[in-house]
């Protein structure tokens, strides 16, 4: 790979992880919220809430990071041509 295609990746990888901080806190904190409105829905079953927060933080971010991911590289290929 030469290094200008390497550069580009790296660039469209780093708009990627920036562009899914926000929609994955987003979704943590509106299942968090949604888990203490309607704390009768879950049992004891459930995980405590700072782990089901975790894990719904990771979830999103590697979520919103792949549809991230997509758009900036839709971006630089109409960009190239």
């Amino acid at each position: 790979m030469s290094t200008t295609v390497q550069n580009e990746v790296n660039v469209v990888i780093k708009r990627a992880l920036k562009k899914a901080i926000g929609p994955s806190l987003g979704i943590m904190i509106g299942n968090v919220i949604f888990r203490l409105i309607y704390p009768d829905l879950y049992n004891e079953t459930w995980p405590n809430i700072y782990m089901y927060a975790a894990l719904y933080l990771i979830v999103g971010y590697a979520a919103w990071f792949l549809v991230a991911l997509l758009i900036e590289a839709g971006k630089s290929k109409l960009k190239q041509t």
